[in-house]
């Protein structure tokens, strides 16, 4: 099996309800020990839609500014940058996407590496709010929880 699947994305998978419900699942037999849900996918190519899917929609949640939906994209053992604490990222993170008028969040050029249960996207971030425009690259280090792809870690450059 391949290992490292690389893919260029369209816009073709941005879904709003991408954080609301986890991946189709069909019923285990009563023996199974471990849940369906959080068995990694079988098929490379579906984790990698998977991913795609979470991270398209961490974008579109940014970007329509709902931040109820933007935190769901994180796990709850996500580290955030400069050694700040989860509660104080979370309400710097809220009054920042709430004080802009509008926001925009582009991803371009992404590529997924995927191994078990554990997955890395990369890409070019195009960040617009209100006057500014950025271009970044940009890493999230995802985690399969309970048959979603949560964000543990991010960092930008690179």
């Amino acid at each position: 099996m391949n290992r490292f699947l690389s893919c260029v994305l369209g816009s073709a998978l941005l879904a709003p309800a991408a954080f609301a419900a986890g991946p189709a699942t069909t019923a285990a037999p009563a023996a199974t020990t471990a849940p369906a849900a959080a068995a990694a996918p079988a098929d490379p190519a579906a984790g990698i839609r998977e991913v795609e899917a979470a991270v398209r929609a961490w974008a579109a949640a940014w970007s329509a500014r709902d931040v109820a939906r933007y935190l769901a994209a994180y796990a709850s053992d996500f580290t955030p940058p400069r050694g700040q604490d989860r509660k104080a990222w979370e309400t710097d993170r809220r009054t920042r996407i709430e004080e802009k008028a509008a926001i925009s969040v582009e991803i371009d050029s992404l590529v997924i590496s995927l191994k078990g249960q554990a997955a890395t996207a990369s890409f070019q971030q195009t960040y617009s709010a209100d006057k500014l425009r950025e271009k970044s690259r940009k890493t999230l280090e995802l985690q399969r929880v309970e048959g979603r792809w949560l964000i543990r870690k991010e960092s930008a450059g690179g």
